[in-house]
């Protein structure tokens, strides 16, 4: 009996320190456990305040984005996959006007709109709005949805900005065109007005009077001509060109400029050519821009000057004519302006005499250059091309025989 109750006592201590140890176990457990507890509930509180901010802040970038849509200058219409108006801006309700949510945008622009101007790629259009009111409709996709983004823009002041550019550039464009005329015409008036002053003479020989007349006519003619080159100039007409000979240039610029000549007591010489250097062009255009070479070396000069025009053929398709003075030349730091549009140094130029030369010239399929002269003075080199000349029957055969009888 005492070796029994022995027995279980050893047992009874076994099983309590059996017990302990579970329970230090359990102790250890727990405490792990709750400290997993506290880190995730620590990490639940932190994912919950980012998910706040988160919020919060997209809350913030809403409101500021539905604040900037209120304030737009211009309408913004969403549209769903189907092309019914999802939302719409203030500045879109007062250009486009009520309904809009939930109508069709095709239904609200057929009800706004009065016509429409030319697309770009289909994505942007102007019309203009039965208000009077002139619109710029742009359109870009949202995402895979479907769903668009219109933004629709006032551009009725614009568009008077430009209606308003367009009547200055237009005037601008009278008032160079009054300017060039009065140029160009300027120097036949003078020599017209120099060959009248003769007719009042007593003791004209009759001869001498049918010449005067025959020059002022020629002259009268000359400058109505140069008046309706600048306003078919100003209608944007193309130039009607024939076929002249140089020397028919020649002989209108001799005429036109040597009273101006023998007035300030300067010399003019001029390189002979016969029939055989033609060009297509306007007679006139040439021979005002000849005369401008030669009023703008006898204006710059404070002394007579000798002007001198030389021409000859280059080859079978150019022709050049070299025009020199004995002036005070050109200063190094103007040569390259010369021919810009109202560049002067003179006090009383119009800047309109060599731009005149250089667009005549560009206009009859040639080019100018300027240098000045070793020997002093300036040297305009003009190439122009070289038309073709048919000769008839008679001249063919003409030349044939003379070919002939050179061989």
């Amino acid at each position: 009996m005492n070796q029994a109750e022995q027995f279980s006592a050893s047992q009874l201590e076994q099983a309590f320190e059996t017990f302990n140890q579970l329970s230090q176990q359990l102790d250890v457990s727990y405490r792990d456990l709750q400290g997993r507890v506290v880190g995730l509930t620590e990490e639940l509180a932190a994912a919950r305040s980012a998910r706040l901010r988160e919020l919060a802040e997209k809350e913030r970038l809403a409101h500021r984005l539905s604040s900037l849509l209120s304030v737009l200058p211009g309408g913004v219409l969403i549209l769903d996959a189907q092309n019914r108006i999802r939302d719409a801006n203030p500045e879109a309700l007062e250009l486009l006007g009520e309904p809009l949510l939930g109508h069709p945008w095709l239904s609200v622009r057929e009800r706004v709109a009065t016509g429409h101007g030319s697309s770009d790629n289909g994505c942007e259009r102007e019309w203009r709005l039965a208000s009077g009111k002139q619109v710029s409709v742009t359109s870009r996709s949202l995402d895979d949805s479907g769903e668009q983004v219109l933004l629709i823009t006032d551009v009725s002041e614009i568009h008077q900005l430009q209606e308003q550019l367009g009547r200055k550039k237009r005037l601008a464009a009278l008032g160079e065109m009054a300017a060039r005329l009065a140029h160009q015409i300027r120097t036949p008036l003078s020599s017209t007005t120099l060959y009248l002053s003769q007719l009042g003479r007593d003791n004209l020989p009759g001869e001498q009077r049918q010449k005067i007349v025959a020059k002022v006519s020629e002259r009268l003619s000359h400058m109505g001509n140069l008046v309706d080159s600048m306003l078919s100039f100003v209608r944007g007409e193309t130039p009607v060109t024939q076929q002249v000979k140089l020397n028919q240039v020649l002989a209108g610029f001799e005429a036109t400029i040597l009273p101006e000549v023998e007035k300030q007591h300067a010399s003019l010489s001029i390189t002979p050519v016969d029939d055989s250097l033609s060009l297509l062009g306007d007679v006139d255009e040439l021979v005002g821009a000849l005369t401008n070479l030669a009023m703008n070396a006898l204006q710059v000069s404070p002394q007579p000057v000798a002007l001198e025009l030389w021409v000859g053929a280059l080859n079978h398709s150019w022709l050049q004519l070299r025009f020199r003075d004995n002036g005070p030349g050109i200063p190094a730091e103007y040569i390259e302006r010369v021919f810009d549009p109202f560049f002067t140094t003179r006090a009383q130029g119009t800047g309109l005499g060599l731009a005149v030369v250089a667009m005549t010239v560009a206009q009859h399929g040639g080019e100018i250059t300027v240098c000045n002269r070793p020997t002093g003075g300036a040297e305009f080199i003009i190439n122009l091309p070289i038309a073709c000349v048919e000769q008839d029957p008679a001249s063919q055969e003409q030349s044939a025989e003379q070919a002939l009888k050179e061989s």
